[in-house]
């Protein structure tokens, strides 16, 4: 006679809901993404927008965002390195891109969701992204 251990049967029921909870956390989430290093982060993540400052950033970070109106206003503050800056609508389309921006502001017009990819190499400043002024 085999005795299954109580352990495997609630294993077998936890991995499958484990997995589903991990996809819709990453589906619907905070629609953020980040694999870079960075040291001295302060930041703020809104629905509307975005904002962040350190003395260093030095890699990949995504966020969607869901501008109140139709325009983005992107500033971005740099001390030394180097930041990029792209912004697709939501069919993927690229309605912005800047690299090696220093220190600048851009107004860009939107319509709706958008998806903000920032790269930086190591970029010690700030950036701010909101669709308020």
């Amino acid at each position: 006679m085999k005795n299954k251990p109580k352990n495997a049967k609630l294993m077998i029921l936890l991995i499958p809901v484990a997995v589903v909870v991990l996809f819709l956390v990453l589906r619907l989430g905070s629609g953020s993404f980040r694999s870079a290093v960075r040291i001295g982060y302060v930041g703020s993540e809104g629905r509307s927008s975005w904002s962040g400052s350190y003395r260093s950033l030095d890699g990949k970070m995504w966020k969607n965002i869901h501008p109140e109106g139709d325009m983005l206003h992107i500033r971005v503050e740099t001390q030394s390195g180097t930041i990029s800056i792209q912004v697709k609508d939501k069919e993927g389309n690229v309605i912005f891109s800047e690299n090696d921006m220093g220190t600048n502001n851009f107004d860009v017009e939107v319509q709706g969701k958008v998806s903000v990819l920032i790269e930086a190499d190591n970029h010690r400043g700030g950036f701010e992204i909101s669709s308020e002024p």
